[in-house]
């Protein structure tokens, strides 16, 4: 099954900089990205690759890696609805693979790429969510969120482990029981 780790990135401020200024060039990308799209009536992931592609990497300074997320991004934007120009906010997620992130459990810390080079940050979160790297598997996405970067990543859990709950949820299914009435 597919669940999602929740991981606190805790860089120093160069670091910091670094991820702040990676999340706007590569949106600021995906907002050019889409404004071809748009223009050019082009919503299939190759034919917007070849248009955007090398001019993304010259005009944004971007790793190859990044540029093809960032084109993944407005595909995956245009899926939901072709008829409206998609446009993408300063600091939103950017997506990122095992070609730029890479988690060292045993160090609580990742590579990353960024505009500024690979950077090596350390992060903290719960047991529960580092027993999830374990099963690691696909893409994370970098968010900033109330001053603080995190990384949402996928893990492939197979089925057959169990996971220990930190926490339940009832539901109320809205079924009513007749209560019975005088000894019925």
């Amino acid at each position: 099954m597919k669940l999602t780790a929740t991981i606190k990135l805790l860089p120093n401020e160069e670091q910091r900089q670094y991820l702040y200024q990676t999340l706007e060039r590569a949106n600021a990308a995906c907002n050019w990205i889409s404004e071809q799209a748009w223009d050019t009536r082009t919503f299939n992931t190759t034919r917007l690759h070849h248009l955007t592609y090398y001019a993304v990497r010259s005009d944004f300074d971007l790793g190859a890696q990044i540029t093809v997320r960032c084109i993944g991004k407005v595909i995956q934007a245009y899926k939901l609805d072709k008829n409206t120009e998609r446009l993408f906010k300063k600091l939103g997620g950017i997506p990122f693979d095992s070609h730029n992130l890479t988690f060292k459990t045993d160090q609580r810390a990742v590579v990353i790429w960024s505009v500024g080079g690979r950077l090596t940050i350390p992060f903290t979160t719960g047991a529960g969510q580092l027993a999830l790297l374990e099963h690691q598997q696909g893409e994370s996405d970098l968010i900033y969120r109330k001053g603080a970067f995190y990384l949402f990543t996928t893990c492939d859990v197979p089925d057959d482990i169990p996971i220990d709950v930190e926490g339940f949820l009832g539901v109320d299914l809205g079924v009513k029981n007749k209560e019975k009435q005088n000894g019925d």
